[in-house]
């Protein structure tokens, strides 16, 4: 496999299921890129600026630098995470939250992608986090397009995804927004720029991990909310609201906008 011109990518996948929702929330990251000629690894300014992105977060709202962000904690009001180990208010919550949101503009452009799947919807045959994985997996492909190779992290504890991303770098139905593929109805696109297997990462090492945590569960706290399934409470201290908050730069507009098909991206 040779190294493409637009050079390479890393991909940190987190999920959130729970019935009836699957959801999973992508962060391309850039790896590799040609700089006047020169191939230069520039994943390191982009981890510097998350660096900062979250020491900003600290120092706005007084937040410990060092635990881990997480979703459900924070809106739950757990994980300690005030200065002096003390929990968030709702109220420091939500604002603290919709901060990290707003100010993921230091990553690239459309660089946030989501997929899920609802009840009993399917994809290719696929049901669940499944069918999620595998929307989310199209959208990469479309995305790396004939230009990038890229690589796979996912959040620890779930080995079973590397299994569904080992099948679609061989086996990739894809169905066309033409309406076929030369008469048939999908064709096989894997995920054949990917040079290396998925690997399984600690989401307390890893900050993109995190951003795609806070993405993927205030998506699922949307849906919820429009399904009429969401708390009264939470929908008054604004949980509905915060994936409306992530930077509109950052977000894959091509990839997110809601569709009419059977699996369908936030």
């Amino acid at each position: 496999m040779e190294l493409r011109d637009g050079g390479l990518d890393i991909y940190y996948i987190d999920e959130s299921e729970r019935h009836p929702l699957s959801l999973v929330a992508s962060v391309r990251v850039p790896f590799l890129r040609q700089v006047d000629g020169v191939w230069k690894f520039v994943w390191q300014d982009y981890l510097e600026k998350a660096v900062v992105w979250r020491r900003n977060l600290s120092n706005q709202h007084n937040i410990r630098m060092r635990p881990e962000l997480h979703g459900y904690e924070i809106l739950a009001h757990r994980g300690l995470l005030l200065n002096g180990k003390r929990n968030l208010r709702p109220d420091q919550a939500t604002a603290m939250y919709r901060t990290a949101l707003e100010t993921t503009d230091f990553l690239p452009p459309s660089s946030i992608m989501t997929a899920y799947a609802n009840g009993d919807s399917e994809l290719m045959g696929h049901k669940g986090i499944k069918a999620a994985m595998l929307g989310l997996f199209q959208r990469i492909r479309r995305q790396c397009g004939e230009s990038t190779n890229a690589l796979i992290l996912f959040d620890d504890g779930h080995p079973e995804y590397v299994s569904h991303y080992r099948k679609a770098t061989k086996f990739l139905p894809t169905g066309s927004m033409h309406g076929g593929w030369q008469g048939q109805a999908t064709a096989n696109l894997p995920l054949d720029m990917f040079p290396k297997d998925a690997n399984l990462k600690s989401s307390k090492q890893s900050l993109f991990l995190q951003i795609a945590d806070l993405v993927v569960y205030s998506a699922r706290v949307k849906l919820e909310r429009e399904a009429g399934t969401l708390k009264q409470k939470r929908v008054d201290r604004g949980h509905a609201d915060l994936y409306d908050h992530l930077h509109s730069a950052t977000k894959n507009h091509a990839s997110t906008n809601k569709r009419a098909d059977k699996i369908i991206p936030v």
